[in-house]
């Protein structure tokens, strides 16, 4: 029954990243037209929502990480991933090993790029790869910490 209680919390994680992340959705879907229009003339000038050098954006942001901006992009491409690492070993015993959990995790968040690139929901940054694996391989210590924990506990 926990387990299960556990698998839709992440599904309502899922769910909600996808909002949040993939979609950017602020209650407007007219913010969500616009972004998309914003990309599509981008691209049609020859300018494309793409990053494929590593710690390109991330050095960038760096240089005004005093302004609240910065700190938030950086932090928030960490934090959104937390979650990933601790519920979804936690939802399924076949994922608590962490090559599994860094393997569903990793192809979940280049799905994410990918498909923001393509339907213009957003751009396709490997700096955000990074980042939100940093934040994925962050939850799965927590996770790992507190199984062991209370694993040890038991005894």
């Amino acid at each position: 029954m926990k387990k299960s209680i556990i698998a839709w919390i992440f599904w309502i994680y899922i769910v909600l990243l996808f909002l949040l992340v993939v979609v950017k959705y602020d209650g407007s879907m007219a913010s969500i037209i616009d972004r998309m229009d914003s990309y599509k003339l981008s691209r049609m000038n020859g300018l494309w929502n793409l990053n494929l050098v590593p710690l390109r954006t991330i050095t960038g942001q760096l240089k005004y990480i005093r302004q609240g901006w910065a700190l938030k992009n950086i932090l928030g491409n960490m934090i959104l991933f937390v979650p990933f690492g601790i519920i979804l070993p936690a939802a399924y015993e076949g994922c608590r090993q962490f090559w599994k959990t860094l393997s569903i995790g990793l192809a979940s968040i280049v799905a994410i790029e990918i498909f923001q690139f393509i339907t213009l929901l957003g751009s396709f940054d490997v700096d955000d790869i990074i980042l939100n694996t940093i934040g994925l391989i962050i939850g799965y210590l927590m996770f790992f910490i507190y199984h062991k924990w209370t694993s040890q506990l038991q005894l």
